[in-house]
């Protein structure tokens, strides 16, 4: 190389390297930008998260919700704002992410304490697999916005998804740990408690709305579900013991007239009398309903404002509905037969029949009517498909009017009648559901009521019971004439949440306050009596009660009948894990031991 030329050059390499210099330089500082505006979009977004949350838990305390204790936020602030940072890093930055990933958590927020305002019961993780069944019975609107809303989040979300997998590796680990919780509670529950315990997280055992309080809610979701699936294992490890009091012999035994029995279960069939605070310038019912009232008892229903199911079960299978294993004990049931009132009465020569006014899948209501001993079951015509029913109706997606259930449950009744054998009539009114719509051609208010405002649930509910009280009477008074010698319980489930759960109830001075949870309900009996008749105070004593009357009492001297006896919380456990081990399939599984 020639001396001048390497000279020549040297310049040109010396610019060549201070130049990548600066740009490494402008690298970095650009990088170290932009990890400075991340951390702080995080950090600030999450500040206002928290605040949201705190401001949500405040809001509703002032109206019956659950307002947190500080200790709450350092529960489970921590995890919900990992499973914030998660969603967030998972999308390009955009002006919109922060918004998309915040929705789910405050959505969360926001239906946990909507549920305990309006049913007055704590949100369990598990009721998730209910969302179907809630979406299934809400009005169309309701249905149609949150398929919509599901919908337009998703598409923003996979929008602004980020596609290069080195930018995944960091939300992807936040995600992942934010999984553990939920994952760990549902597959190793005792090693989740266990955990659970030694970091100072426990179930309050009288109370899960102090829980939630107290270590927050999304940490109580956890806590409640690890306890569930445990006590599920535990059941499942542990044999099945027949329960005495349960034996169809006793019954037989017992059994000297065999009476047929009615039993009518009303969707939120409420007293518009026990509202203090209003005033009725016209009656709230007909006056044929007032022989009705003259046979008026009260009885502690297991659920306020939803849970239809879980009255079922009590009244049918005599145990209280204890949500040991699921939310709803008839989603437990996959057709096996249990030792519930249907089963006892067909061993003992009954025909059983249910008449369910909604949908096949409501509740599960088919798998488990098979399970408590129905050999028939009558659904709506509209959804019955192939299915053999006397029901006529096709008004898709809406509720049967109770006088229009009830006419032609008369007709079918007058056929069981003509056959001469002894028969179980079990029928379930859903009219009376949320949102209280009524065909105002044919039913026009009736009800000058001062107090409540017009358009209101309450209102609408209270003009409703106008026309369903009339359609009760008229029912008890023609059974009583075709089956004179029956046995008759009409029963509401529980009371409507109306405008604001609770709330609505105190503020309106309704007297059946039942400790403030407003579970007491109105029944009716008709039928035999004798002197030391003893009245169901719960609705699991209804099946007791029955059978003591059917039985003239005899088969009380043989068992303890609830209606009589108080029975011990580890008894009624027992009978309780009884019958759901049978109906799950669990007693006969040993797979799962």
């Amino acid at each position: 190389m020639l001396k001048g030329e390497h000279v020549k050059g040297q310049p040109t390499a010396k610019v060549s390297l201070l130049k990548h210099l600066l740009l490494h330089r402008l690298s970095l500082t650009k990088r170290g930008g932009t990890l400075f505006r991340v951390v702080a979009e995080t950090v600030a977004s999450s500040v206002v998260l928290g605040l949201i949350l705190w401001a949500i838990s405040w809001s509703f305390g002032l109206v019956g919700g659950i307002r947190e204790f500080s200790s709450a936020i350092r529960f489970e602030l921590p995890y919900l704002l990992v499973a914030y940072a998660a969603l967030l890093h998972l999308m390009r930055p955009t002006p919109w992410r922060v918004v998309i990933a915040a929705l789910p958590i405050i959505v969360l927020y926001l239906a946990i304490d909507l549920h305990y305002v309006l049913m007055h019961s704590v949100f369990k993780l598990d009721e998730l697999l209910l969302l179907p069944e809630g979406l299934n019975v809400s009005p169309a609107w309701l249905r149609v916005g949150a398929y919509v809303a599901s919908a337009v989040w998703l598409i923003f979300f996979m929008k602004n998804f980020k596609r290069r997998p080195r930018d995944l590796a960091l939300p992807l680990l936040l995600l992942a740990l934010a999984s553990v919780p939920p994952v760990t509670a549902y597959t190793l529950p005792k090693e989740f408690l266990k955990a659970a315990d030694a970091s100072g997280f426990e179930i309050v055992p009288w109370s899960d709305r102090f829980t939630s309080a107290v270590i927050g809610r999304t940490t109580a979701l956890f806590l409640f579900a690890a306890t569930k699936n445990m006590a599920l294992e535990d059941l499942a490890r542990h044999p099945v013991v027949d329960d005495p009091d349960r034996n169809p012999g006793l019954l037989k035994n017992s059994l000297k007239k065999s009476r047929n029995i009615h039993i009518l279960i009303l969707e939120s069939f409420l007293d518009p009398e026990r509202f203090k605070a209003l005033k009725f310038q016209t009656p709230p019912a007909p006056s044929r309903f007032d022989a009705l009232r003259k046979n008026m008892h009260l009885s502690r229903s297991p659920v306020f404002g939803g849970g239809t199911a879980q009255v079922e079960f009590e009244v049918l299978c005599g145990v209280p509905a204890l949500e040991l294993y699921s939310p709803a004990e008839f989603n437990m049931f996959k057709g096996m037969p249990t030792p519930c009132l249907p089963n006892l009465l067909s061993a003992a020569g009954y025909r059983t029949v249910a008449t369910q006014s909604y949908k096949p899948e409501f509740f599960n209501s088919e798998q488990a009517y098979h399970s408590m001993g129905f050999q028939e079951t009558n659904f709506p015509s509209v959804y019955a498909e192939k299915r053999k029913t006397y029901l006529r109706y096709n008004v898709a997606n809406s509720y049967i009017f109770d006088g229009d259930l009830l006419s032609q449950n008369l007709l079918y009744v007058e056929k069981l009648l003509a056959e001469g054998k002894p028969f179980l009539n079990y029928v379930l009114g859903t009219y009376g559901h949320l949102p209280h719509i009524t065909d105002t051609e044919r039913f026009p208010p009736r009800v000058d009521v001062v107090g409540v405002k017009p358009g209101s649930q309450a209102y609408l509910a209270i003009q409703q019971f106008y026309y369903r009280a009339g359609a009760v009477a008229d029912y008890v008074q023609r059974l009583r004439r075709m089956d004179p010698e029956s046995l008759i319980v009409v029963t509401s489930d529980h009371l409507p949440p109306l405008d604001a759960g609770p709330l609505t109830y105190e503020t309106l001075g309704y007297s059946l306050k039942d400790g403030g949870e407003f579970r007491q309900n109105i029944w009716f009996y008709y039928g035999p009596k004798h002197n030391s008749i003893a009245w169901p105070d719960h609705d699991y004593e209804f099946m007791d009660f029955v059978l003591d009357v059917l039985t003239e009492e005899r088969i009380c001297q043989k068992m303890l009948c609830k209606n009589r006896e108080v029975w011990t919380p580890e008894k009624l456990t027992a009978s309780y894990n009884h019958i759901i081990s049978l109906g799950a399939g669990i007693a006969g599984d040993s797979s799962r031991r």
